[in-house]
């Protein structure tokens, strides 16, 4: 399966952010929004770079409380990793694995399409299995008829 098929079921919104935002705004967009991620964009909304949950964690252990008044500029990871939507699910898990990152955003021909995040990706997987399951009961289930 490959990234496009991952954006055609999920759809390819991404929430975006000004690098001069402070992060104690990002945190109400993660929980308004139930997301763990923005793509952190210039004013023409060319991308920076992308700033996630784990970026926050590593703000606070290093700067404490007052690092909810950073620009999310300050905190946010660059370059971040990308993929094609041509890519497989399979090498999209190992850059995430690689890079030990949760997400990864949908870049063709260096435009932004899309994000996809370790979740969305374990469920293609468990999808495809739960399919794969299901045909090979069908078969030994045809093979015991006969």
């Amino acid at each position: 399966m490959r990234i496009r098929d991952v954006l055609a079921d999920k759809g390819g919104h991404v929430v975006t952010v000004w690098p001069d935002i402070r992060l104690d705004h990002v945190t109400q967009l993660f929980d308004e929004r139930a997301i763990a991620s923005v793509v952190v964009v210039d004013h023409r909304d060319r991308m920076l770079g992308i700033f996630t949950d784990r970026e926050l964690v590593r703000a606070v252990a290093r700067k404490g409380a007052a690092a909810l008044e950073l620009p999310v500029g300050r905190a946010m990871l660059t370059p971040a990793p990308s993929c094609s939507p041509e890519d497989t699910v399979a090498h999209v898990l190992q850059i995430m694995t690689d890079n030990r990152v949760r997400h990864v955003l949908v870049l063709r021909d260096g435009v932004m399409v899309g994000i996809v995040s370790i979740g969305d990706l374990v469920k293609i997987r468990l999808d495809d299995a739960e399919l794969e399951n299901r045909v090979l009961r069908e078969m030994a289930l045809a093979r015991l008829a006969t």
